[in-house]
């Protein structure tokens, strides 16, 4: 089971997407929508995934901190300070700093009277140097939507970005334009926004940054509007395979860095040509019908785009395993999309996802389910990658991918920490070593068979320590027989890798240590337990488990949607 483990844990280096972190930073941008006389209320939303996370949230200009010692898997609400909104077109210090002792998810939630809008806040390891930007224009889009010339005030005549340093420290933010590209430097953790003139295609760093595409109020209808906020994926990130949840009365919106092809979902012609950093917005009748699946000939990012709404979609390659749910209102609504042949096999925290609503998607193998939460829960599946997107109205639509918790499936649950062998480098005796493991959530390890032995071994010899370090075997007090700890289990040894006159009499040494070092082939040593070394420490699979009390309906399956939402899957 371990090399199991240890191979899955490798071969998913580099590879994962998940939003686990433990440094976040965030704005929140201008949120003048409907209703004007109400205070705007700014949230985050932090759950830990370990007991005992402590997590402190700051604002960079201001005196006000939050710290408090988190529950696991309890989504706990942060309420902000009254300003922190970022309104001025130059450069502040007006951003939000999070950080947990342990690995956390953050998701961010701005609201004004009935206009609200949440965001998964990315961990600064999710940030990137190089993100291309959306050509929307929109007065074309208000224009598409209410298919009649509008006007469009000046203050609304365009979307904003905001651009976050994910340093501390200076960092060099170059924007570039199809004319003069404009460079400025960002101060540490410091946040800039523009307004765009249409003419802006990427922003390019030195460091790390964070980057939104924002409007603070698209007109809905009877002088009411909503915000909009997108927060981009760096270029890295991009995928040319798209499964998109069929949602009624949006338009597709492609960014490319090139000329490319998408076809599939009934795109207007069939196989349309589409110029580098398109303006044009993608009827897609066929999401009527149900979901679709997209495929452009390079690498592109896809988002669905309607009025107070713009959602990123998911590419194949950020699929994961287990999601967060996150729930403000009852009602929401979920898109669940699954491999076909393993559909049946999505759970809901403990129990299946019991559905016959399930619908294929046209030229895939995938399969989409539309399902109703009324709470925060834990979408997963124990053997592929799925896609989860959440709904909420308050009256408008807002919303968009859930909480990505893990990228590796497991068949026991949502694993947020992967087994690991793990130095403990501060020397201690063997029963305070003991000790320690088992409070981090491990144990000494303790190699059971040839295989585990080897796989220490390579482990050493990537680490390059070249002294004594205790391995989870002593001696009984009683018998003097050599056994192996495992939690409160005692085994006896089948396999040992004794050194040359190892192990020595009992009164040279109680308990065990391996030397890493290829001239003595790494075997055991028997040392007096007290003496001061480091330790190798197996970390068990950590789960999350969500703290919430759970409700007989889990989940049910939705014919209809809320207003402004379609009823297809």
């Amino acid at each position: 089971m371990l090399t199991i483990l240890l191979i899955t844990a490798m071969l998913g280096q580099g590879q994962s997407w998940d939003s686990l972190g433990l440094n976040f930073v965030t704005a929140f941008p201008e949120n003048i929508a409907f209703y004007y006389p109400v205070n705007p209320v700014n949230t985050l939303k932090i759950t830990a995934v370990h007991v005992d996370a402590v997590v402190r949230v700051s604002i960079s200009d201001s005196t006000w901190t939050y710290q408090d010692t988190l529950p696991a898997g309890k989504p706990v609400n942060v309420t902000l300070p009254l300003g922190i909104e970022k309104y001025s077109l130059v450069q502040t210090l007006q951003t939000v700093q999070i950080r947990g002792t342990e690995p956390i998810v953050v998701q961010s939630i701005s609201q004004r009277g009935d206009s609200v809008q949440t965001n998964v806040v990315q961990p600064l390891k999710n940030l990137g140097t190089f993100y291309s930007i959306p050509a929307l224009n929109y007065k074309n889009m208000i224009n598409t939507f209410f298919q009649s010339e509008r006007n469009i005030s000046s203050r609304c005549r365009s979307f904003r970005l905001v651009i976050i340093n994910g340093e501390d420290m200076g960092n060099l933010i170059t924007i570039v334009k199809k004319t003069k590209n404009i460079i400025f430097r960002l101060d540490p953790y410091a946040v800039l926004q523009l307004q765009t003139d249409g003419t802006e295609i990427a922003v390019q760093s030195d460091y790390t940054v964070a980057v939104m595409l924002t409007h603070p109020c698209v007109e809905i209808s009877g002088c009411r509007c909503n915000m909009v906020v997108n927060q981009l994926y760096p270029d890295t990130q991009w995928d040319s395979r798209f499964a998109v949840p069929g949602i009624l009365n949006v338009r597709l919106h492609l960014t490319s860095s090139t000329n490319i092809i998408a076809s599939g979902g009934n795109i207007e012609s069939g196989r349309p040509t589409f110029e580098a950093y398109s303006l044009k917005l993608l009827s897609l009748p066929s999401l009527m019908l149900g979901s679709q699946f997209i495929n452009t000939s390079d690498p592109a990012s896809l988002r669905l785009v309607s009025l107070g709404f713009i959602v990123e979609l998911i590419p194949l390659s950020r699929f994961s395993a287990c999601y967060l749910v996150p729930v403000n209102l009852t009602g929401a609504k979920v898109f669940v999309i699954a491999e076909t042949e393993y559909r049946n096999s999505v759970y809901i925290d403990g129990g299946l996802l019991s559905s016959t609503k399930w619908n294929t998607i046209n030229d895939s193998e995938y399969s989409s389910v539309l399902v109703s939460l009324d709470a925060t829960r834990v979408i997963w599946h124990p053997s592929t990658k799925i896609a989860v997107y959440v709904f909420e109205e308050s009256p408008h639509l807002y919303g968009g991918p859930a909480i990505s918790l893990s990228a590796n499936p497991d068949p026991v649950g949502c694993v947020v920490v992967p087994s690991k062998l793990n130095i403990i480098l501060t020397p201690q005796t063997w029963p305070e070593s003991h000790q320690y493991c088992k409070l981090i959530g491990g144990e000494l390890f303790s190699p059971s068979n040839k295989t585990e032995q080897m796989e220490m071994v390579d482990f050493l010899n990537s680490e390059g320590l070249n002294e004594r370090l205790w391995i989870g075997l002593r001696r009984s007090l009683l018998t003097l027989e050599w056994y192996r700890q495992k939690g409160k289990e005692v085994h006896t040894m089948t396999y040992t890798s004794w050194g040359t006159g190892e192990p020595r009499v009992a009164a040279e040494g109680m308990c065990a240590s391996v030397f890493p070092n290829s001239r003595t082939g790494f075997h055991w040593q028997s040392v007096p337990c007290c003496a001061q070394l480091k330790s190798i420490c197996f970390i068990n699979t950590h789960y999350f488990t969500l703290d919430l009390p759970m409700s007989n309906d889990r989940a049910s399956n939705s014919n209809g949607n809320a207003k402004g939402n379609g009823n297809g899957n």
